[in-house]
């Protein structure tokens, strides 16, 4: 009898014994989750973080006999917020969460200072496009995700809210390979943070590389959570961070290399559920290994296909025959000529090549590759509607490198840590680098990225200023060094825009004529916008033809007949008048916009100027004033950094500026006749310090005000203790640009 019962109870309970071997997330509820009350230092915050723990499991996924095909990731995340002010209520009014993979739920209750709990129903969510708030976003956040939103009715303050997600993806390692993509996160919030804990689970055979940064904590096994089965053990590791005060949302401040970081990925060593060879999970803190840094990125310069040898041909062809003329002769000139020639081939093979080109899948990738073709199989024609493209990274590496070899010239493949992740030894990851071509000239090295339509040859990227990495040589084998990116000028990277002004008969309007001039790095954000028009392919087209000149049908180049039609260049003409418009109704009060010219394209010369000229009239800038009138000039220096009152006196973290650049205004008004301006004194002012520098100046030339501005930021970083440098320009500046004059009937 006994036995009959012992079997039965193994019958009963064995098979959740044997489920109990693979680890449940969400399972236990810390103490910390429980609590209602937070520290007296914190009462007057908005919200407090009392408790988050987020948890990740990697398990096998078994296929056919004993091979695996890939990892099942399932993410636990759990958040308990304490509602302290109006302004918290409203910013939580809405709940978003992301998810992993297809099945992703969350649950949400709202507990009240009585301790009446309040269960949302979730099925009312609605899919979110737009970016989520930081709070809301998991560390996995890049993997493939949906985010979601609802309404959170009644919220009130001294309210907890206390939710949690759920969800899991599925990664093949055919498709996808053994290491997982990274977490790479802060544990920094904008709420200070009582307890909070991450939690990495794996099956054995699996590999965890982690570092930590900053101050935050070291990853610790833990023996308690760790399941050990005959046929799978799972390994459990954490870290906890409590007491931790709110980061501000600092301007000019990177996350990553201010605050306390954490950097981490499992990786999968064993293909094989029951081969314990690899033993339990370890945790590997080395960073990058040179040796096989160079070995992945090496054949970024030597990756030749067809598409590759067409544009090195091309190019080759163009600068042996202006050499030939005597029109190229230094290295300097090969150099800068062969990007552009490399340019001009590669944007011809675009806008008037097949669709069904090599270059075509490197550009869209496969996928929407595939989508071309069947486009063009139901005779749908392909759309141009692109602003910017940019050529393959290892094509152009390849290609640059290769058109300067045929003329003796060698170039390398800089190998860096973009800045906002921080120096080279701060880099465990591949994941992390990223590449470009390097090549000196005049005793100068030029970092030249893969080419796209309006990148002139020497452009600066604020993501090489001071940037660590390694150069990689190809006219010997396993050579490389370490090297550091320069950091630009501030004069290489100008925003300059000069006014011409006059009053408008009613002296109600000032009637506006705006030169704007920008170099470098300060002429991204518009140059597409500027150059909608497209006008620049037929100068590319026409400038760089490699063949001789011979006379058409109607005794023109050849050079001429391969000129670019665009059907849409009124439409974009159009458009790019309507662009520039808005940009300054966020400015200035417009009246009308009359007219956009564009003087220089910013794509040649040694500067690579772009430079537009705007016409428009300005309202609202001049109030009467008995006889007089009140005039606002300083509104047209553009808008000023506004320091917030905090701002002032506190500096958190260390200050990461873009690029080093300069701003300068030059502004002429004319005088009517009968008045003069009073209260010039006001806007001048000299600051010059380590950091950056404000000077302006006011004076009367020709019956003409004139106000010059120039504002200089001298420096790509600054430790917090120079803040005081900042805040002693960017005042001045800011109390410029709200400056007033009196105009004076005489």
């Amino acid at each position: 009898m006994l036995k009959k019962i012992l079997f039965l109870f193994l019958v009963i309970y064995l098979p959740v014994l044997v489920r109990a071997q693979m680890p449940q997330l969400g399972v236990t509820i810390e103490d910390e989750f429980k609590t209602t009350t937070v520290p007296d230092k914190w009462k007057n915050e908005s919200a407090v973080i009392i408790g988050m723990k987020e948890e990740y499991l990697f398990n096998r996924i078994p296929g056919k006999g004993k091979n695996i095909y890939g990892v099942r990731i399932n993410e636990y995340i759990h958040k308990r917020i304490r509602l302290q002010d109006k302004n918290a209520v409203e910013k939580f009014s809405t709940f978003f969460y992301v998810t992993m993979g297809k099945d992703g739920k969350a649950a949400y209750t709202v507990i009240k200072p009585g301790g009446t709990k309040t269960d949302i129903d979730m099925k009312s969510a609605i899919e979110e496009d737009q970016d989520v708030p930081a709070i809301y976003k998991p560390i996995y956040y890049k993997m493939n995700v949906k985010s979601m939103k609802i309404a959170i009715p009644d919220l009130e303050v001294g309210d907890i809210i206390d939710y949690s997600v759920n969800s899991t993806l599925d990664w093949d390692m055919k498709e996808s390979g053994i290491d997982f993509t990274p977490f790479i996160f802060s544990l920094s919030n904008n709420y200070p943070t009582m307890y909070q804990q991450y939690r990495f689970t794996m099956a054995n055979g699996m590999k965890v590389k982690y570092r930590s940064y900053n101050g935050a904590p070291n990853l610790k096994f833990d023996p308690k959570a760790t399941v050990y089965g005959e046929k799978e053990s799972y390994l459990s590791y954490f870290f906890l961070d409590k007491d931790r005060e709110k980061t501000l949302d600092e301007r000019w401040s990177y996350e990553l290399r201010n605050t306390p970081s954490v950097k981490f990925r499992v990786v999968f060593l064993d293909y094989d559920a029951g081969d314990k060879s690899l033993g339990e999970a370890t945790v590997d803190r080395s960073g990058l290994d040179i040796e096989q840094v160079y070995r992945r990125y090496v054949g970024a310069g030597l990756y030749t296909t067809p598409t590759v040898n067409s544009l090195v041909a091309y190019t080759s062809q163009y600068v042996l025959k202006k050499k030939a003329d005597g029109l190229i002769k230094t290295d300097a000139e090969i150099i800068r000529e062969s990007y552009y020639c490399l340019r001009k081939v590669f944007l011809e093979m675009y806008y008037k090549g097949p669709v069904h080109s090599d270059l075509e899948k490197y550009f869209t990738g496969k996928k929407l590759y595939k989508k071309v073709l069947a486009a063009e199989k139901k005779d749908v024609k392909k759309e141009e509607r692109e602003d910017e493209i940019r050529m393959n990274a290892v094509t152009f590496a390849t290609a640059f490198r290769s058109a300067l070899a045929v003329h003796g010239i060698q170039s390398e493949l800089f190998v860096y840590v973009p800045r906002k992740l921080g120096g080279w030894r701060d880099a465990i990851f591949m994941e992390e680098l990223d590449f470009v071509m390097r090549v000196k000239s005049k005793d100068k090295f030029y970092y030249v990225d893969a080419i796209n339509n309006f990148e002139s040859f020497g452009t600066p990227y604020n993501y090489l200023e001071n940037a660590e990495g390694y150069a990689i040589r190809f006219d010997e084998a396993d050579s490389y060094y370490k090297a550091t990116a320069t950091p630009t000028p501030a004069a290489n990277n100008l925003w300059r825009q000069n006014y011409t002004v006059s009053f408008a008969d009613g002296m109600d309007l000032l009637k506006t004529e705006r030169i704007s001039s920008h170099t470098g790095s300060e002429k991204s954000g518009v140059i597409g916008q500027a150059n909608l028009d497209r006008d620049y392919l037929n100068t590319d087209f026409e400038k760089y033809f490699a063949e001789p000149l011979k006379k058409g049908k109607k005794d023109e180049p050849v050079a001429a007949l391969a000129k670019y039609e665009y059907s849409d260049r009124d439409a974009q003409l159009k458009e790019r008048k309507e662009i520039f418009e808005k940009s300054v109704k966020k400015e200035l009060d417009l009246d009308k916009y009359e007219d956009f010219q564009l003087v220089q394209d910013g794509r040649y010369g040694d500067t690579a100027m772009l430079q537009y000229k705007e016409k428009f009239t300005v309202k609202k800038l001049v109030s009467k004033a008995g006889k007089n009138y009140i005039v606002e000039v300083g509104k047209l220096i553009g808008d000023q950094i506004k320091l917030e009152k905090e701002e002032l006196t506190k500096r958190q973290t260390d200050i990461w500026i873009p690029a080093a650049r300069t701003i300068e205004n030059n502004i002429s008004i004319a005088i009517p006749a009968g008045y003069s301006f009073e209260g010039l004194e006001e806007l001048n002012s000299k600051v010059d310090n380590a950091s950056g520098s404000f000077v302006s100046t006011a004076k009367i030339v020709e019956n003409n005000l004139v106000i010059t501005t120039k504002k200089i930021y001298k420096t790509v970083y600054d430790k917090k203790e120079s803040w005081p440098n900042y805040v002693a320009f960017l005042e001045p500046a800011y109390k410029l640009s709200q400056a007033k004059v009196v105009l004076k009937k005489k």
